[in-house]
């Protein structure tokens, strides 16, 4: 079933998401704590080898209070140290507790390493010069001592800790997803059954008002004859019993539009939307507005001509209910590559941009435009975007206001257009 699949990949996604969001954070987390470590580190190693000038006793036992690093740290350290005057002129190296560099490497990276805790402005500075954790001495005649350790170790060690982090989430992820997705059935059953039940009962219910609708109907044509048809409480009788039709027709076309339909049928949209628009012409000449088509030739679409002409007219009757006194509706087929663009527009005296996205909820009436006193019961729009839904598409709509909150309301429906196998033929070659 349409629903069960799309509610199964949504949950699915949805679990998917957050874990990897929780994944992704312990790792870049660890990663970026170990990063802080090795400086830690590396920080406090520098320290112990200035205060001792690059000449550490062999026999140093313990490292000083609060130090993060320990003694093993500082004697399996790769470092040197290096004098530069105030020229910036590297005038000795120390050589003798790191094998990874020459004496040529050793005074440029010194010579930076110096140039920037000059910059700095402070006697004591850090920072890192390529794969080198510096930390620099400075005196008041502007010479520095400087002290470098190597963490290209250290650094290769955090790339390969995240890496394997990285490749066991992934792995973890795959393991959920297809764990999850082959549960998710039996997660998403209930909801299913109440969805499906929920919609029988609406078009059970349907086509059993139908029958007293019609009744109720015909008696009141039966008693016009006695009564006169200018009698007015009949005239109000059948106009609530065309308001009650209208729903009931609507909520079984929503609900069966819902799940999902057979779109087995190519339909010309355009075709479509010229009936409909003939049926609209003496509502349009009745209540002084101007309607217009434009349509592209040729603009068909795969589905089921029954619901797609039901929507279109929900779309022109929403337009008309809605639309200011004596402004055009205008209507506008689009052909493209891939899909087919529906669209409707009519000036409106009140429109609040803010509630577009509510338009197409059911029975949503807004307090501005969309009330009762417009002939509508808020199911229109939302039968609009089942039936595109159930064909592919989506629907979607736009306004736009003034100050006084007159404006523009544009609803658009958007169908995926059947690949012509010309086309195909023709990209081939």
């Amino acid at each position: 079933m349409e629903t069960e699949r799309r509610l199964r990949l949504q949950l699915t996604a949805s679990v998917v998401a957050v874990l990897l969001v929780m994944l992704g954070f312990i790792v870049f987390a660890t990663s970026a704590a170990r990063e802080a470590q090795v400086v830690a580190t590396a920080d406090d190693v520098l320290e112990v080898v200035l205060d001792y000038r690059g000449q550490v006793p062999s026999g140093l036992k313990r490292m000083p209070d609060g130090s993060r690093a320990t003694a093993n740290d500082l004697f399996d350290a790769q470092f040197f140290t290096a004098e530069v005057d105030a020229d910036g002129q590297v005038t000795s190296v120390d050589l003798d507790s790191i094998e990874v560099v020459d004496e040529d490497e050793a005074r440029s990276l010194a010579s930076r390493a110096a140039w920037l805790a000059r910059s700095a402005g402070r006697d004591r500075t850090s920072g890192d010069v390529g794969s080198f954790r510096y930390r620099a001495l400075v005196s008041e005649d502007g010479s520095a001592l400087v002290a470098l350790v190597d963490l290209t170790s250290q650094w290769a060690s955090v790339r390969s800790v995240a890496l394997s982090m990285t490749r066991i989430s992934l792995l973890v992820v795959i393991g959920v997803t297809v764990v999850f997705a082959l549960v998710s059935k039996r997660i998403v059953e209930p909801i299913v059954r109440a969805q499906t039940a929920q919609r029988q009962f609406v078009v059970d219910a349907g086509h059993d008002l139908r029958t007293p609708i019609s009744i109720i109907s015909a008696d009141a044509d039966v008693l016009a004859y006695d009564l006169g048809q200018d009698n007015e409480w009949l005239r109000d009788i059948k106009r609530q019993v065309a308001n009650m039709s209208e729903l009931t027709e609507s909520l079984i076309v929503l609900s069966r539009a819902a799940t999902r339909i057979a779109r087995d049928d190519v339909v010309d949209l355009a075709a479509v939307v010229r009936d409909e628009a003939s049926s609209f012409r003496s509502r349009a000449l009745t209540e002084g507005h101007e309607l217009e088509v434009d349509c592209d030739e040729d603009a068909v679409v795969r589905g089921n001509r029954l619901y797609l002409t039901r929507m279109v007219g929900a779309l022109l009757d929403n337009a008309f209910k809605y639309a200011s006194a004596h402004a055009p509706v205008r209507v506008r087929v689009e052909r493209h590559a891939r899909r087919v663009e529906l669209s409707v527009s009519n000036a409106a005296d009140s429109v609040d941009p803010a509630e577009v996205d509510r338009w197409f909820d059911r029975f949503y009436q807004s307090e501005k435009s969309r009330s009762h006193r417009a002939g509508g019961f808020g199911i229109g729009l939302a039968m609009v975007r089942a039936v595109a839904e159930a064909h592919g598409g989506r629907a979607r709509a736009s306004a736009t206001a003034d100050g006084a909150g007159a404006g523009e309301v544009t609803i658009t429906v958007t169908l995926p257009a059947p690949v012509r196998k010309s086309s195909v033929r023709e990209g081939r070659g």
